[in-house]
């Protein structure tokens, strides 16, 4: 390859626009392809050099400590995962809005309390594309019901496996209604999303626990992946 003050200088490595995004050994060989082509009528000077090496020694730290976050992240993600094995054999309420059906059996009963007289109220699920799956009546009169739900849909189908919403339709209900699942954990589930609760056939985010309850039996917590 011949180089003169004209000939433009050229990286056998891709331009790449933005940041810098590679590994530090890119970095290495940018570098050097710097010092191989440089024009020789123009060359870098001493201050340039240590300048651009000590921007090298800033990405070779910049990776190790973003490998130090990865294996801090992990850890901490072992710990809380442990952590969750503490709620197996628990009484648990938790939120019913989104939730994921498993082959676990059917889901706990659903527990609904409002701030007037029930009226009118119904259970409605959906699937995850806003299709309904099933209305359940919730009894009427009192502040306070609950309803079971036997995982199947408006035809006596059994639903498939797989995440679902529930909302509630007040009716002539004047007040507030929430709802919650309440059951006991069976396990905990180490899945590729991240750590679920089963409770019957849910799978539920550790976030939706809203109260936890004693220990009514002696149990021996379990994590399966």
């Amino acid at each position: 390859m011949k180089i003169d003050s004209t000939s433009p200088i050229t990286s056998p490595l891709p331009a790449q626009s933005g940041a810098l995004s590679g590994s530090k050994d890119e970095f290495l060989k940018l570098f050097m392809a710097q010092l191989q082509h440089q024009d020789p009528f123009d060359a870098k000077s001493g201050a340039d050099m240590v300048a651009q090496l000590a921007q090298f020694s800033s990405v070779e730290q910049a990776t190790q400590t973003n490998q130090h976050l990865v294996d801090l992240a992990n850890a901490q993600s072992a710990t809380s995962s442990a952590s969750l094995a503490n709620l197996v054999g628990r009484d648990c309420n938790a939120t019913a809005a989104d939730f994921q059906l498993d082959h676990g059996g059917p889901p706990p009963p659903l527990q609904i309390s409002s701030t007037s007289a029930l009226s009118g109220a119904t259970v409605v699920i959906t699937d995850d594309t806003g299709k309904e799956m099933r209305r359940l009546a919730v009894p009427a009169g009192g502040s306070s019901a609950q309803v079971a739900w036997d995982g199947t849909d408006a035809s006596g189908r059994p639903v498939a496996p797989g995440s679902y919403h529930l909302a509630i339709d007040p009716g002539k209900t004047s007040g507030t209604i929430t709802s919650q699942w309440h059951g006991r954990v069976n396990a905990v589930e180490l899945t590729p999303d991240g750590s679920r609760l089963r409770i019957g056939g849910l799978l539920l985010l550790p976030a939706d626990i809203r109260t936890i309850g004693l220990i009514n039996d002696v149990t021996t917590p379990t994590a399966r992946t």
